[in-house]
């Protein structure tokens, strides 16, 4: 089955919301990979919107051109909707990723010092790769789909 492509970004402003009807921007954002998909928990909405004013960090997923095909963990009773983050919006300058599969668990396994340095533990530095990998683990993935026939991708 298909995979997240796990990155944690550091938020940065401004944070725009899309007017309405402009599904098609969406549609071109993930066609262009200029998307990530943050999943969010019913109860943690309000979490959500502190870590996006406080410009913290915060795991999202990468699709592959398209977002379709895309499997994204977890029980819809639990975790019935997310955000689509345009990634102009954000600072990726210090993003810190992994590859297809990988449970970072950044939530449990990143720490942020005062001075903003961070530090991972249980391996995740070493498990690292870099977002031009990333993008292209996503690319790849959707081609070996394609491939067998399985499609993905989106029209809009």
């Amino acid at each position: 089955g298909r995979r997240e492509h796990h990155a944690c970004f550091k938020l940065a402003p401004p944070l725009v919301a899309m007017p309405e009807r402009s599904h098609r921007n969406a549609f071109g954002l993930l066609r262009s990979q200029d998307a990530l998909i943050k999943t969010v928990k019913n109860d943690d909405w309000l979490s959500l919107v502190f870590d996006l004013l406080s410009h913290s960090r915060s795991s999202c997923t990468l699709p592959p051109p398209g977002g379709g095909g895309m499997r994204l963990f977890g029980r819809v009773e639990e975790g019935c909707a997310g955000i689509l983050l345009a990634r102009g919006a954000l600072d990726e300058s210090a993003a810190l990723c992994w590859p297809s599969g990988y449970n970072a668990k950044t939530e449990h396994h990143l720490t942020i010092s005062r001075s903003g340095a961070v530090s991972l533990s249980g391996g995740r530095d070493a498990a690292r790769v870099s977002l031009a990998d990333l993008e292209a683990s996503a690319r790849e993935g959707l081609a070996a789909a394609r491939r067998r026939g399985r499609g993905g991708g989106s029209s809009g």
